[in-house]
Formats: C-alpha cells, sequence, structure tokens
C-alpha cells in the first residue's frame, strides 16, 4: 500500500491516474529490491537496536537497510531500543520476538521459494517487517482446542467480574487509551500471516503510536459508542402466506476432515440449561460461522470480508508446555452452518489473519482476540457491528455458537444480563453463561445488534467462562486492519490482447475511458474479489470509482466508463462486477450482467459484446487479464 506517496500527491489531477501511481511505484521498489533475491534460509538473526528478529540476514537487510547492526539469534542479549535508558528490569520485559520465527516444520520446508519484493512491500509502508515463513500446523480429527487453564472464577450473580490479572508483559493494546489497566512505557506488538504460503508480519507499537491510533479511530475517551457499520443481508419479499423463502443451499455436508471426529465435549452449565438451538438461522444468526478449527466466529464490519474469532482459532498456544505451536493452515468459516449438514452459503476460504502477540507469545487470554480476512467479499449472510462503550453498563447480551456438548454442528443461542465496563480493568472478563468447547469465538452482542464481547475459554474457569471485550484499543485495531488490509488492496493493471499490450486509461474528471497502447498511461485498479476469487470489482485508488458497463438512451451499444460506486460495504451492480474467466478458449472479462469487455483501438472508448465468437479477431480485441504490480519490471497475472 502506498498511502504515504498518494498523500503528497493529493490535490494534483492527471489526465490518466496511473501515469503518477507508476512513478512511485518505482521509487519505493528501488529501495527494496533486494528482497527478491532473498532465499528462505533458516538463520535467524536479531536487530540489535531493536530486538526485531528476521529469518535470515538477507531479509534483514533488505528492510533494514545494510548498516543494520545484526547479530545471530542467541549470540548475546539484545536490549530493545524502547528500553535504552531504562533500568535492566524495564528491559526483561519486552517479548521474546525471537518466538516468532521458530524453525520451519519439515512440512512447511518443503516449500521452499524466495522472497518476492512484494512479499515485502505490501506491509512496509504500515510499519510491518518480514519476519519469515514459519509454516503451519494441521489440526488432526482428535485435537480439539482445548489447551485451557483450570483457571478462577468471578461472582456468581449478574455482573461480570475481572479475570486474572495480566502479567507485566501482557499490555494489551487497550492500555494505549490511557484507562486500561494502567499505563505502560513497554511496546506492544501485532501479528499477521498471509495465506497460502504462511509469510509473517510483525509491527511493534510503542505507546506514542497505540494512542494516536485509538485517537484517529475513536476519538477522546467518552461514554459514547463506537460502532463500525454492519451489513444487513436483503430480505425477500414474503409470499401471499407470510412465508419468507430460506436462502438457497449451496453446500451440503462439506465439513473440513479436522472437524470430522469431533466428540461431544463437557460443558460448565450453570444450573439449568437454558440455551437453545438455531434450527433455521435467519440474520443476525446468519452472520454467525462454524470455523474449520473447531470454534465460532462471526462475520462483522461492512465490508464482508471480516470474521471475528478467538486468537486460539488461528494460533495455537501450548498452555501445558508454555510454548506457541504455530498458526492453522486453510482456515475456512461456513455462515450459518446449522442442522448438522446444512451450510447455505458453503465453506468460504481466508487468505490472512492477525493476532495480538501477546496471545502468539505467552497465551494470555485478555489477548485472545484474533481476525480473519476472507478470501472476496461475501454479504449473502449480513455482518455484525462490533464497537464499545465506555462507563458502568448494564445490557443483556446474546451468544450463538457450536457447543461440543451438543449435537455437532448445531447451533445454540442463549442471553445473559451483565454488568461491567469495557473500558476499565482487564481485557477479560467473566460472565456467568453456558460456556463450552467449540463455542470459543463466538461472539456476545447487544440489542443494537453490536459485539462488545468475545468468548475467550470454553469448558474452563470454574462455572464461568471468559470473554474478551471490545476495547477502544481493540475496536482500532480491527478499523485500521479494515482500512489497510481490506478496503485497500495491491494495485492490478488490466492488460487485453493477444500480446498484451492493450490497457484502458480513465480520466476521474470526465469518468471517460479510453484504449491506450502505452502501459505508462493506463489506468491502475484495487481488484475487490467479490463472491469468488474470479470476480472483482475494479475501483481507482483513492476513490468510489469503478470500471463499470454503461449504456445510455443515445447510444446503442454498451460503453465502459466509470461509475460511482460502494466502497463502503462492497455491494456492486452486475455492470460492475467483472468476472476473468476463460470462454471459448479466450481470457476474457465479462460482467454479470453478461457482456464482454471490448477493445475498439488506440484512443478509442471500450465498448462490449455478448459474444466475442462474432468478432473477426477474438483473440485481440476480447482477451483480458488482470495483471499485479509488483515492480516496475516484475508482474504477476491472477
Amino acid at each position: 500500500m502506498l498511502v504515504g506517496d498518494m498523500m503528497k500527491l493529493a490535490g494534483f489531477w492527471f489526465l490518466c491516474t496511473c501515469w503518477w501511481l507508476t512513478g512511485f511505484i518505482v521509487s519505493i521498489q528501488s529501495s527494496t529490491s533486494g528482497c527478491s533475491s532473498c532465499p528462505l534460509t533458516y538463520a535467524p538473526v536479531v536487530d540489535a537496536d531493536t530486538g526485531l528478529p528476521f529469518y535470515n540476514d538477507c531479509v534483514a537487510k533488505c528492510q533494514l537497510g545494510p548498516g543494520a547492526n545484526l547479530v545471530p539469534a542467541g549470540s548475546r542479549p539484545v536490549r530493545s531500543a524502547a528500553a535504552v535508558g531504562r533500568s535492566s528490569s524495564a528491559a526483561s520485559f519486552q517479548p521474546d520476538f525471537l518466538k516468532l520465527v521458530p524453525e520451519p516444520t519439515a512440512e512447511a520446508s518443503k516449500d521452499g521459494g524466495e522472497v518476492t519484493s512484494d512479499t515485502i512491500l505490501r506491509f512496509t509502508n504500515q510499519g510491518y517487517f518480514y519476519v519469515g515463513r514459519p509454516g503451519f500446523i494441521a489440526k488432526n480429527d482428535h485435537d480439539e482446542i482445548t489447551d485451557q487453564d483450570t483457571g478462577t472464577s468471578g461472582d456468581a450473580n449478574n455482573t461480570a467480574a475481572i479475570a486474572p490479572a495480566p502479567t507485566e508483559t501482557t499490555a494489551a493494546l487497550s492500555r494505549a487509551n490511557g484507562n486500561q489497566g494502567g499505563a505502560s512505557d513497554r511496546p506492544t506488538v501485532t501479528l499477521r500471516i498471509v495465506y497460502p504460503n504462511g509469510d509473517m508480519y510483525m509491527k511493534v507499537w510503542n505507546p506514542t503510536e497505540l494512542k494516536a491510533l485509538v485517537k484517529k479511530h475513536t476519538g477522546p475517551k467518552s461514554e459514547s459508542a463506537r460502532l463500525s457499520l454492519a451489513s444487513i443481508p436483503a430480505v425477500e419479499a414474503a409470499d401471499s402466506n407470510g412465508n419468507v423463502p430460506a436462502p438457497p443451499i449451496q453446500a451440503v455436508s462439506l465439513i473440513p476432515s479436522r472437524q470430522a471426529a469431533r466428540r461431544l465435549l463437557r460443558s460448565k452449565a450453570l444450573g439449568f440449561d437454558d440455551r437453545r438451538e438455531v434450527p433455521s438461522p435467519s440474520y443476525p444468526y446468519t452472520a454467525i460461522s462454524l470455523v474449520s478449527t473447531g470454534c465460532t466466529g462471526a462475520m462483522v464490519g461492512p465490508t464482508s470480508r471480516l470474521v471475528l474469532t478467538a486468537g486460539q482459532c488461528l494460533f495455537k498456544f501450548n498452555h501445558e508446555t508454555k510454548k506457541p505451536v504455530g498458526w492453522y493452515s486453510n482456515v475456512t468459516v461456513a455462515p450459518s452452518f446449522h442442522n448438522r449438514t446444512v451450510a447455505p452459503f458453503g465453506w468460504i476460504p481466508s487468505d490472512g489473519a492477525d493476532v495480538q502477540v501477546m496471545w502468539q507469545n505467552e497465551g494470555t487470554w485478555a489477548a485472545n482476540i484474533g481476525i480473519l480476512r476472507l478470501a472476496y467479499h461475501f454479504n449473502l449472510p449480513g455482518t455484525l457491528n462490533f464497537g464499545f462503550r465506555c462507563g458502568p453498563l448494564t445490557q443483556t447480551l446474546t451468544t450463538a455458537g457450536y457447543p461440543m456438548d451438543k449435537p455437532q454442528f448445531t447451533m445454540w443461542m442463549q442471553s445473559t444480563i451483565v454488568t461491567t465496563d469495557m473500558c476499565s480493568g482487564g481485557e477479560e472478563k467473566v460472565f456467568p453463561f453456558d460456556a463450552a468447547d467449540g463455542l470459543v469465538g463466538s461472539p456476545f452482542w447487544n440489542s443494537d445488534i453490536s459485539i462488545r464481547f468475545v468468548l475467550s475459554r470454553g469448558s474452563c474457569c470454574s462455572s464461568l467462562g471468559g470473554a474478551v471485550g471490545i476495547t477502544p484499543a481493540y475496536y482500532s485495531w480491527m478499523i485500521d486492519y479494515t482500512e489497510k488490509r481490506i478496503m485497500t488492496t495491491p494495485v492490478y493493471n488490466l492488460v487485453g490482447g493477444a500480446n498484451r499490450d492493450q490497457f484502458v486509461c480513465c480520466d476521474a474528471k470526465s469518468l471517460r475511458c479510453t484504449g491506450t497502447k502505452r502501459s505508462s498511461l493506463s489506468t491502475t485498479f484495487y481488484a475487490h474479489p467479490i463472491y469468488s476469487t474470479s470476480k472483482y470489482a475494479l475501483r481507482i485508488p483513492d476513490t468510489s470509482l469503478c470500471l463499470s458497463l454503461l449504456q445510455t438512451n443515445n447510444v446503442s451499444t454498451p460503453y465502459v466508463g466509470l461509475s460511482k460506486c460502494n466502497n463502503e460495504t462492497f455491494t456492486f451492480p452486475p455492470s460492475s462486477l467483472w468476472n476473468f474467466i476463460t470462454l471459448d478458449n479466450i481470457a476474457v472479462a465479462r460482467t454479470d450482467s453478461g457482456f464482454n469487455l471490448l477493445w475498439t483501438g488506440d484512443t478509442k472508448q471500450p465498448t462490449a459484446v455478448q459474444s466475442c465468437a462474432l468478432l473477426s479477431s477474438p483473440s485481440s480485441q476480447c482477451r483480458w487479464y488482470l495483471e499485479k504490480i509488483i515492480s516496475a519490471t516484475e508482474k504477476r497475472v491472477i
């Protein structure tokens, strides 16, 4: 993401938007071009000035520069820059960052390959460092996630109690708000994983940065609620009898093998078990999702591409050995899964995740929260809000998920009344509800359909379960991830022709597009995958303008230009969704409305046809690809 350079160029409008994009892509690429030749040889080193780990010397130097003060991992104690000038006891509380780059498993080492420039640049502008590719773990059929301490309990009445006090090394993001369990001058770390290769990135936030992040997304601390937007699914009209049609069944019994042998496990029921099955989910229960790692999650936010769950559902920490185990691979979710076999929306793959390093590094329950990015925007199930409200508040919370002490793959819900302050004390509270394994990661939402907590523990904690609150800082973290990893993506060229020498150039002022043979004049787009990994909305960066099929009363042939599109909820008309598919042995860009993008010549406005077979040279006029811009010389076709 090239946000910084975009801001510098703000205020300048050019005939073609990519003319200026290409210029600063080249300037940034030149500073990290050495990364493209770094092998994935495991020889960890540490930056002596910051304590940051890197997979090997080459990866470190390509990000920090050739003058970096690097030492072999474990050769001597390293004090981070944040601790310089303070007592040795302050330095001792720094997280052990080397745990973030464990030696890859034998399975992971089979990947081989090199660290590409794209791998590094995707996160550089956000302050994230590439720390390696340690690989994944595969969850076997009998490996339920039950690594939960038999910890403490809280009050058995309808008041939330604070969970066990975190250690000095668990100062979570929420403390950045200035009233989240005490101040801390230690850095905080967030960790990201990108599928399918398992590339891992880390960012160290100092207290000033954290406070700025929270202030940016929440403003000054107040009693007022801060909410994300939700995506509410469209409700079909009822028939003459008042019945609303159910969503179409897209997948039945498509349960990943790692889930197949799950057995019934214990729960912690509080007296009478008042949980109720949800046999036929309607909104908001359609957003409740079965996670393939044996958890529950919820689709959240306006983009229909973010799933909120527990950190342990994405990264496994072993509380018996007190050591991290690794990321789960190929995580998928099934929104609205119910009645043992019904997956109305199928299983949706993911392509990235984010967890707090206090969970990954130490298994801290207060940091047991994670977010998963789906491989594409999918708004059919709808999504829930998420937000916070500071100050003591009594509210009725509802939760739903897939408890393991009930028939497998059935959805159950319950409600509880809670009095607590989300913005004070520890991030994890304990509630009076019937906790069970399998429910871990399930949301607690209020009457506004806004998630306030995420279940962090199942059958542990005596008679009460733990739940991590959406504090102002956790809220900011999720919003920041949405803005930087979902609403913006790497940029692409739209390349056509048998020789890949045809491009599209669009003017954001006139909304007119023309063909061009000069790649330097071509417009670059954010390519947002919608409903699948072959269907995209093509949006000009920093605008709400999408490449669309247009038709006026004065023109019989549809033409291609720019039109305003929804870049908040990512809902697009059929004329703005481009399917990059093979049709009659030709790679085409076809809209949902049934028209193929047609090249009509240099400086001429592109049009559209329903059948490329009628053209004299369809491979020249109808052939289109999305080409990802990695560097000035390297491109990748998807």
